[in-house]
Formats: C-alpha cells, sequence, structure tokens
C-alpha cells in the first residue's frame, strides 16, 4: 500500500509532492530511522511507497542531496551521508509563515546596537534617506547541534517605532512579529534581494571563517499597509552552512 504524504497545514497542500515526500524523508534521516548508512530505500521502493512516479522521487532525493542529507552515486544506489559530512541545512522561505519557521527552528542572539543611519548601499537600495537614524540589532544565528553560526544579521527598525524599541526581546520571537504585537502594525508583504558575495574581515570574523568566503546574502524590507516600511534585515550567510530553496507556482 502506498504511504500517504502527511498534509498538516493548507499550505502544505499547495505543495509539490516531491517537496512533501523531501520533508518527510528528512525528518525520516534526522530522527535516525535509517540506522545503517547503507541501507536506503531505492527509488522503485519509494516509488511504491508514497504511490509517485520516478520523476517526483528523484527531485525528492535532490533536494535531500543539495542539503548534503544523503549521497547519490550512479551504479550504487543512495547511501545517508554521516552528520559529520553534512554541509548547510536547507530552508524554504517563500512565506512569511516560513520565514516564521525558520526563527523558531534556529536561535538567535542579537544585541542592541543603538541608533544608526543605515549603510549607503541598504539606503540606496530600499530609497531610504541617508541621514534618516534606524534602530539597530545585530547578531548570530545558530542551528540546534552545530555551534557555528548560519547567519549574521543586522537588523534595522524604522524611528517611528521608537516607543517600543526597548520592548523588543533579542533572544525572542522574530523581530518582525515582535513589532506586530507591540506596535499593533500588520505586516503584509516582504521584499528580498538575494546575491553571492566575497564577505568583508569584520564578518567573517564573526562568522568565524576565512576572509573572502563566498557568502549569500540577503536584504530584506518588512513593509506594511500602504507600502510602510518598518523593518529591514540585512543576512550573511556562510556557503556551506546554508541552502536557500523557494517554491514558485506558475500563472495559470
Amino acid at each position: 500500500m502506498a504511504a500517504k504524504i502527511k498534509r498538516s497545514t493548507r499550505s502544505a497542500v499547495r505543495k509539490p509532492k516531491y517537496q512533501q515526500m523531501a520533508a518527510e524523508l528528512r525528518e525520516g534521516i534526522l530522527r535516525g530511522d535509517y540506522r545503517d548508512l547503507d541501507q536506503f530505500p531505492t527509488e522503485n521502493v519509494l516509488c511504491k511507497r508514497y504511490g509517485v512516479s520516478r520523476y517526483t522521487v528523484r527531485e525528492a532525493l535532490r533536494s535531500l542531496q543539495l542539503e548534503g542529507l544523503i549521497e547519490r552515486t550512479r551504479g550504487s544506489g543512495t547511501t545517508i551521508q554521516p552528520a559529520t559530512a553534512r554541509s548547510g541545512s536547507l530552508y524554504e522561505l517563500s512565506s512569511v509563515r516560513e520565514i516564521l519557521q525558520y526563527a523558531r527552528d534556529t536561535k538567535s542572539a542579537f544585541t542592541p546596537m543603538g541608533i544608526t543611519t543605515l549603510p549607503k548601499e541598504i539606503a540606496a537600495n530600499v530609497g531610504a534617506p541617508s541621514e534618516e537614524r534606524w534602530f539597530h540589532f545585530r547578531g548570530l544565528r545558530t542551528r540546534p547541534g552545530q555551534p557555528e553560526p548560519i547567519a549574521l544579521t543586522d537588523a534595522y527598525i524604522h524611528p517611528d517605532f521608537q516607543s517600543v524599541v526597548d520592548k523588543i526581546k533579542p533572544n525572542g520571537l522574530a523581530i518582525f512579529a515582535q513589532l506586530e504585537k507591540l506596535a499593533r502594525v500588520k505586516m503584509t508583504h516582504v521584499t528580498q534581494n538575494i546575491k553571492a558575495v566575497a564577505v568583508s574581515n569584520q564578518v567573517a570574523a564573526e562568522l568565524g571563517i576565512p576572509r573572502k568566503t563566498p557568502c549569500l546574502h540577503i536584504l530584506r524590507c518588512y513593509m506594511g499597509a500602504n507600502d510602510r516600511l518598518f523593518e529591514i534585515s540585512s543576512s550573511y550567510h556562510p556557503a556551506d552552512r546554508f541552502v536557500y530553496s523557494m517554491h514558485i507556482d506558475l500563472d495559470k
């Protein structure tokens, strides 16, 4: 009998079968269901178990391979990678719900840095006045069981929110989620720019990586009604510790 792919939320239902399948297999790997590293189900077994096509199985396995959880070799099948050999974790961040889940699944340690103007590149990117002063938080984000940080983030809060900045908990919920509760502002959309960069000496030192190491830089703008910008986050993710995934639906 084919296994039924779990569908715990409305959002999960809309995801492709290969992503749902990959999520279940990922849980099993991390839970230790496959104790013999050499005995991972074959494509034929997975096709029958989940009642899906070989293409769906291959796409699910490709996702797991990108995460460093498995290794696929032509003629030798699929093997589980030992924990010491695994690279960056994969995060699907194509919705606000998934950004919140990412914040819950990882741990942040932000420090209030006072009031500052935005870096010139960020101010130009978001169209903010260069002389405007924002509330600045800076911190590292880690994942359970791994001391190496997966991100260094600078968060900038618009000066309009001065009355609630002191109430933000640096190790609490995502900052934008705290602002929604504290200032009763409703986030309507998020914009993000993603690019590959070679990090500065300062960023490299804080992340514990060699200077000019390739990183993924993600600049997010959190917007409310009437395109009101209330938070900006600028994050650097080391290439070997973080994999970004996005699900895009085709227009009908």
